[in-house]
């Protein structure tokens, strides 16, 4: 039996449907490519890591500096327990015609781009300590070691008091020597040409006579030498380093922990006393604007009455 005839208005309409129906799918149909486009350039691209502040007055959230230990007066008080009783000594002879030795570590290098520049610019043979992980840490220590700088690893240790953050790759009293190990070797792997070691923060882990053992054997064979930054007066770095046949020297003054140019110009002098009363000192700043102002202001003085030389020369 024969199907009737569809009328010629009932053919157009269909006509008309099937055009709707067609370009309804043609758009969804473009509207899933591209949103499954940006989907996949938002998974596959790489990450963007934020332009970090030049300002040295303004850290971006990404950025955290861990700012170290303080003190109510520039530097802490003389020690009296373990480093007295070991008679840990760096008294040295100045061969007649010779100036003092002058060692100036400038600690916390690797957050501050434009002062670390400027302190690595310095005509002042400065060492340079760096903190693992720092979002410059890599860049500028190509710097010093072009300018034939000493490099040191600023190491991260626990502070006594739980509201001093030391930062990535700290180590802590609580730990094994295994751990310790692991973490020696992760952040000596995050900064090049290390010739030894300092201790950022640590007032509690430098006490701990145990721990300073399990460290110093990381120490010992790597080769490096360890910079006691005396962070407590009860510290055991120096007399342990010495028991363990590791080369160590020991900081005399900090210049910095009142951050006023005028303050670290008297603890540059005060460095530069202790240097001629025991023939060579070492002191510790950071990299401060105003610490970068004060060396600057007095440079040359500080070239008149001591040689600066990287703290490889003072380590024994």
């Amino acid at each position: 039996m024969a199907r009737p005839k569809k009328s010629g208005k009932k053919r157009a309409a269909g006509k008309r449907r099937n055009k709707k129906l067609l370009l309804a799918m043609s758009v969804a149909g473009g509207l899933i490519v591209a949103v499954t486009g940006v989907l996949l350039i938002y998974i596959l691209k790489p990450a963007e890591v934020p332009d970090l502040p030049e300002s040295e007055d303004v850290i971006s959230k990404e950025v955290v500096i861990p700012y170290e230990e303080t003190y109510s007066s520039p530097d802490p008080p003389p020690l009296e327990s373990a480093d007295t009783k070991t008679k840990v000594e760096d008294q040295v002879v100045v061969p007649e015609g010779e100036k003092p030795r002058v060692a100036i570590i400038i600690d916390d290098m690797g957050y501050q781009k434009k002062t670390g520049e400027g302190l690595l610019d310095l005509d002042l043979n400065l060492t340079f300590a760096f903190l693992p992980f720092g979002p410059y840490t890599e860049k500028l220590a190509h710097g010093a070691n072009r300018l034939d700088r000493d490099v040191l690893l600023h190491f991260p240790m626990e502070a006594a008091d739980a509201k001093w953050k030391p930062g990535p790759g700290a180590v802590s009293i609580d730990m094994s020597r295994e751990e310790i190990h692991r973490i020696f070797s992760r952040n000596l792997a995050a900064v090049p040409y290390v010739v030894g070691i300092n201790n950022h923060m640590g007032s509690r882990f430098t006490q701990n006579s145990e721990a300073m053992q399990d460290f110093m054997v990381a120490v010992r064979s790597s080769g490096l030498f360890f910079v006691d930054s005396r962070t407590s007066q009860y510290t055991v770095g120096a007399f342990t380093a010495r028991e363990m046949a590791v080369k160590t020297a020991k900081r005399d003054v900090f210049l910095d922990n009142v951050r006023d140019r005028g303050k670290i110009t008297i603890q540059l002098r005060k460095l530069l006393k202790t240097a001629e009363r025991k023939g060579q000192a070492i002191a510790i700043g950071h990299p401060y604007p105003e610490t970068l102002a004060a060396l600057k202001g007095i440079r040359g003085e500080i070239r008149r009455r001591v040689k600066v030389v990287g703290v490889s020369e003072l380590v024994n």
